[in-house]
């Protein structure tokens, strides 16, 4: 059996000014996220025992063949100014398949977007195994993690900007803040 896993666990996304509608999961998913998936094996759900906290944690699972998950919620900002990004995370990606072209990958994706909704760039806190085509560019910082473990992530969006030199930030009207999980299978 081929097996092939991404696991994407979240707790809590905050901005300067608080902007995710249900961004500490505490309401069903339906309050302010939006849902995509394909293929089988999916897991999308929130609960508390995820982390040893008594509060709620998003949990997204793609498990084997090919196939992904996102959810997600795009805001409006003002200004990337004194806009800050928090996030408690804990990604897991994992295939044993023997496959060179098999991987598995799990991403908290924050999206820089214009006032039309374009995409701009994006950062992504991730972590995935061969031969996952992410790779850092003009547009698309990676943060790797570093292991399976919880870890707290911050950054103010005009530090991150600056590791885009193909983004504007005075371009940047909306921040999506996205939870991607996704596994390619070729057998």
């Amino acid at each position: 059996m081929k097996y092939i896993l991404a696991l994407l666990v979240l707790v809590a996304v905050l901005g300067a000014q608080n902007l995710l509608v249900n961004g500490d999961f505490e309401q069903d998913l339906s309050n302010g996220w939006l849902i995509d998936s394909s293929g089988l094996y999916i897991t999308i759900d929130r609960g508390t025992t995820y982390e040893p906290d008594p509060d709620y944690e998003f949990h997204g699972e793609k498990g084997s063949g090919s196939g992904y998950i996102r959810v997600n919620q795009i805001v409006d900002i003002s200004s990337t100014d004194n806009f800050n990004f928090f996030i408690k995370t804990k990604l897991y990606a994992y295939d044993n398949n023997a496959d060179t072209l098999t991987f598995a990958g799990a991403a908290v994706i924050i999206g820089y977007r214009n006032s039309s909704g374009v995409l701009l760039g994006e950062t992504r806190i991730c972590q995935f195994t061969a031969p996952c085509p992410w790779q850092n560019t003009t547009t698309c910082h990676l943060i790797i993690a570093s292991d399976s473990l919880w870890h707290n992530y911050a950054f103010s969006l005009n530090s991150e900007l600056a590791n885009l030199p193909g983004v504007n930030p005075a371009n940047v009207k909306k921040i999506e803040v996205a939870f991607y999980d996704t596994t390619s299978h070729t057998c």
